[in-house]
């Protein structure tokens, strides 16, 4: 590899020989990581959303059972001008639950995921209104009110198994405290040293499940972060790179979109390595990782994809729109150099492009890729090639 003296002026970026310590950055979970989802990357997103999917749908199968067996206590204690009405709103909330156990569509959404949690929150919540307007807005003699008041309290301390964020948990249990003081001021309950002690201790169960929410994202947060993040270039590693092409793949099948997939393997990088050592190749990987940062438009669709290849996930893409990003990236290359002692060093990339066939599976994509990148260095390398 040439290595210019240090008075060239190089044409475009230099990179300097180091790179930060990005083990302590996967460590650290900043108070706006806490607070929103702004920050969070999309494979994260995605995985959160998974979790919340998971528990919102148990939960709702154990409500759906769980409602009708309170029935007999209803038919024992209640009179018969309320058990009817009430057996229709306990049929009914079961039944809502059940629909909302069976809602299985787009599992990796957060915005999806924030809807099922509204749902969630909010079927309980009408059940509630309703029963304490059926049943009168009091404790009947048997003490089935306190049952019935109980709801709330439950669905709030539920919220602390889901990894919410601040304003998340805030907007949930706020509903829910609402609902609560909207129905004893309904029933005018609201100022009765009964009815503040139960909005007292539903704010109280609130904040410990808020606390516990953050607790549980902000362990998810490190976790992921260390066991999808490639610790020297910063970007996502193989493992979350495979489960992105899944996520896509399936969300370009359904919506009947284009994607696209470029495979890049720098050019002699073992010479590299060989002739400047491996913190000068540790650099050219690093320098590599933000070039493609800076020419792809998703940072969480590129990662590392071993030693010194890296794959990116172009959604919405199609075969020329892909080759012309590879052949935008490759000329990057040629502009950017690595600063060392005693000059720069340059480095070259072969990319492989493959469009998705509708029916292909990710194997069978990333195999095709392949093949157009062992085309490129068979060619000579610091080449695009199309796959077939």
């Amino acid at each position: 590899m040439k290595s210019p003296d240090l008075d060239t002026q190089p044409a475009g970026l230099v990179f300097d020989q180091r790179y930060p310590d990005l083990g302590q950055w996967l460590r650290r979970t900043s108070l706006q990581d806490l607070v929103a989802a702004t920050d969070h990357s999309g494979d994260f997103c995605s995985s959160r959303a998974e979790y919340i999917y998971m528990r919102v749908r148990l939960l709702a199968f154990a409500f759906t059972v769980l409602a009708l067996l309170w029935v007999p206590i209803d038919l024992l204690l209640l009179e018969p001008e309320v058990l009817w009405p009430i057996l229709g709103l306990r049929v009914g909330f079961s039944g809502l639950f059940l629909l909302l156990g069976l809602w299985v569509g787009r599992s990796h959404s957060l915005h999806t995921a924030w809807l099922r949690m509204a749902v969630f929150m909010a079927i309980p919540a009408a059940f509630y209104v309703s029963s304490r307007s059926v049943l009168g807005g009091g404790l009947p003699e048997h003490g089935v009110m306190v049952g019935y008041s109980f709801l709330p309290y439950l669905m709030v301390s539920l919220m602390a198994i889901f990894p919410l964020t601040l304003l998340e948990g805030l907007a949930y249990a706020g509903a829910m405290t609402l609902t609560v003081i909207g129905t004893e001021l309904a029933h005018d309950n609201l100022f009765t040293l009964n009815a503040l002690g139960e909005v007292w201790l539903l704010v109280l169960l609130a904040g410990i499940a808020i606390w516990a929410q953050l607790a549980q994202l902000h362990m998810l947060l490190r976790l992921y972060r260390e066991a999808t993040r490639d610790a020297l270039t910063g970007l996502i590693n193989r493992r979350a790179l495979t489960h992105a092409l899944e996520v896509e793949l399936m969300t370009a099948d359904q919506e009947n979109r284009p994607l696209s997939v470029l495979l890049f393997d720098l050019d002699l990088f073992k010479r590299i390595n060989d002739q400047y050592g491996h913190l000068t190749g540790d650099a050219v990987l690093q320098a590599f990782g933000r070039i493609l940062e800076t020419e792809l438009p998703n940072p969480d669709l590129i990662g590392r994809y071993g030693g010194e290849e890296f794959l990116a996930i172009l959604p919405d893409t199609d075969i020329d729109q892909a080759q012309a990003v590879a052949e935008r990236i490759r000329a990057a290359c040629h502009e950017a150099s690595i600063r060392i002692e005693g000059g720069l060093v340059h480095f070259t990339t072969s990319i492989g492009v493959a469009r998705w066939s509708p029916g292909e599976t990710a194997t069978a994509l990333l195999n095709r890729v392949d093949q157009g990148l062992y085309q490129a260095k068979e060619a000579g390398r610091d080449l695009v090639v199309a796959a077939g």
